[in-house]
């Protein structure tokens, strides 16, 4: 019995069949066609080895390329921003030592500083960075980015008229233009009138959802941290219009130094500003004080180094992009032009031009 065949009643013997013709073979069928087949399955098989092989070159170039590829953001708004380079990522400069210089001329520990390089994503420089301090009309920046945000998500009307007079242009007050005149001149019934649309509980919740802890707006008090944060806010400036964008640029790059019956007292371009030759510096400075003693003056800039097409040794550099925040108490705004200074020669060292 065959395996596994059913059981079977056995029958009479059957007679054998004749065996049936073995069918001829195929005319010209060649000698080994099985080896024949079996080299087809190895062709393919190295057909298919070498497209891996393939395959796998392409991703590890398409690996390296990313990697080495400038580094952009995730936020198209960024495109916007000054200072724009195809050149690519500029290498970190530390400028640590420039602020340390920078301190062993001042007579006291009155100061708090950072300097955060953009293009790297990377502190370069700090000082009592935690430290709070009285920024006076910097705080007009936190409520500038709440203003225009609001009139993006069309919370305000931004054509609205505030009953405060008019401009040096006989033009009345919109209140586009005070958020304007507000990070341009600091002025302050500009500022009076935006914190009556919002009021100053609104903003500072708005601001404690952000994550700002050591901040005070009432009171404007703040820290080099909490100013840094605020900076990156506006530099990507997710939540605003192009529009929008384009004029606080514009505010913070041309400021008056002192105009009609603006005293010298009310220079906004005599801090950091005053410091750089090269670079051009988007600013908004906050002092205070008695005759001719300051008792604060601060300063929370936008630097930003041109792209450099052939230095000393004939090479491009790119643009460089930086954030300063400089709080002090009891320093004259000359000290802190010296400070720039000293950051423009580090960073144009670095570059070599």
């Amino acid at each position: 019995m065959q395996p596994n065949q059913p059981i079977q009643t056995p029958q009479a013997p059957t007679p054998a069949a004749a065996p049936a013709p073995t069918p001829a073979a195929a005319p010209n069928t060649p000698k080994g066609a099985t080896k024949f087949i079996d080299g087809k399955k190895v062709a393919l098989i190295t057909t298919g080895a070498i497209l891996g092989i393939v395959a796998i070159a392409a991703l590890i170039v398409l690996v390296i390329n990313l990697i080495n590829k400038p580094k952009t953001s995730d936020n198209p708004n960024e495109n916007d921003n000054p200072g724009q380079t195809e050149v690519g990522t500029p290498e970190k400069v530390d400028l640590q030592l420039a602020v340390d210089q920078w301190l062993t001329t001042q007579t006291a520990d009155n100061s708090g500083i950072i300097i955060y390089d953009i293009d790297n994503n990377e502190v370069v420089a700090r000082h009592n960075e935690s430290k709070q301090f009285t920024i006076d009309t910097i705080y007009q920046m936190f409520l500038a980015y709440e203003g225009y945000y609001r009139i993006d998500h069309s919370m305000l009307e931004g054509t609205a008229v505030y009953p405060i007079g008019e401009d040096f242009d006989g033009k009345p007050y919109t209140r586009k233009h005070c958020l304007d005149y507000m990070v341009r001149f600091s002025y302050a019934p500009c500022a009076a009138s935006l914190i009556n649309d919002i009021g100053f509980e609104n903003l500072q919740a708005a601001y404690n959802e952000r994550g700002f802890k050591d901040t005070i707006i009432s009171q404007a008090i703040s820290t080099p941290s909490d100013l840094l944060k605020l900076y990156q806010m506006y530099w990507k400036h997710k939540d605003l219009s192009k529009e929008s964008w384009d004029k606080i640029q514009e505010s913070m790059l041309n400021q008056v130094a002192g105009t009609k019956d603006f005293t010298y007292a009310q220079n906004w371009r005599m801090g950091m500003p005053s410091g750089f030759g090269t670079a051009l510096v988007y600013n908004k400075v906050g002092m205070y004080g008695v005759d001719t003693t300051w008792l604060r003056f601060s300063d929370a800039s936008f630097i930003v180094f041109p792209e450099v097409e052939s230095n000393k040794d004939g090479e491009a550099k790119p643009a460089r992009h930086f954030i300063s925040v400089v709080l002090t108490t009891n320093t004259t705004p000359q000290e802190i032009v010296k400070l720039g200074r000293k950051v423009e020669e580090a960073v144009k060292k670095a570059d070599n031009y």
